[in-house]
C-alpha cells in the first residue's frame, strides 16, 4: 500500500510500471504468480517464488525499484503536489527519503487448497469490493481475466491449475 494511502497510479502509464515489473519478477526472479490485482494506491498478489528466492527479500526489491521508476515518472509528469504529499508523509515519520510504498506487507502462509483458492477469489475481485468498478470484467488490471475469461489480458500468470 502506499504512504497514507496517496493515489499513486494516476494513468495507464504507471499501472504498466507495476505490469512489466511483475512480468520481470515472474520471467528472471522466479515468481509463480497466481492472482494479482493493481489498484490506484496498492496491489494485491498471490504469488510464490522459487527456494532460490526469499518472499520477503524478492517483493522488497519488488517495492524498491517500482518506488524509484514511479518517483521518476511523477518528476517527469510533474505531479508535484503528489511528489510533496509524499515527501510530507516522509517528513511525519521521519523517513530519510521520499517513500512511496508502505513497509509492511501481509504475508500468509497458504497451507490449504481451500485458503488459497479463498485468497485467488478475494484477490480477482477486490476491484469490484473497494467500488472500482460495478463489473469486475470492465476493470483490466485483475487476474479475474485470466481465470474466468476468454479475452485477451495485461499480464499473463501462472496457471493455478497446476497447484491445485
Amino acid at each position: 500500500k502506499s504512504i497514507d494511502g496517496l493515489p499513486l497510479l494516476i494513468n495507464k502509464k504507471y499501472y504498466q510500471i507495476i505490469l512489466d515489473s511483475l512480468k520481470f519478477c515472474r520471467e528472471n526472479k522466479g515468481w509463480k504468480i497466481w492472482a494479482y490485482t493493481i489498484l490506484i494506491n496498492h496491489l494485491h498478489l498471490v504469488l510464490s517464488t522459487s527456494d532460490n528466492y526469499s518472499l520477503s527479500i524478492s517483493v522488497g526489491e519488488f517495492k524498491s525499484f517500482t518506488a524509484k521508476i514511479i518517483l521518476k515518472q511523477l518528476k517527469i509528469d510533474k505531479q508535484y503536489n503528489l511528489l510533496d504529499a509524499l515527501n510530507t508523509a516522509a517528513d511525519r515519520i521521519k523517513d530519510r527519503e521520499t517513500r512511496l510504498w508502505r513497509r509492511d506487507c501481509y504475508p500468509k502462509a497458504v497451507i490449504t487448497k481451500k485458503f488459497l483458492l479463498q485468497k485467488v477469489k478475494y484477490t480477482d475481485l477486490n476491484a469490484q469490493k473497494h467500488n472500482i468498478v460495478n463489473d469486475i470484467e470492465k476493470y483490466p488490471y485483475t487476474s479475474y481475466h485470466n481465470h474466468y475469461c476468454d479475452h485477451p489480458v495485461v499480464l499473463e500468470i501462472d496457471d493455478i491449475k497446476n497447484i491445485l
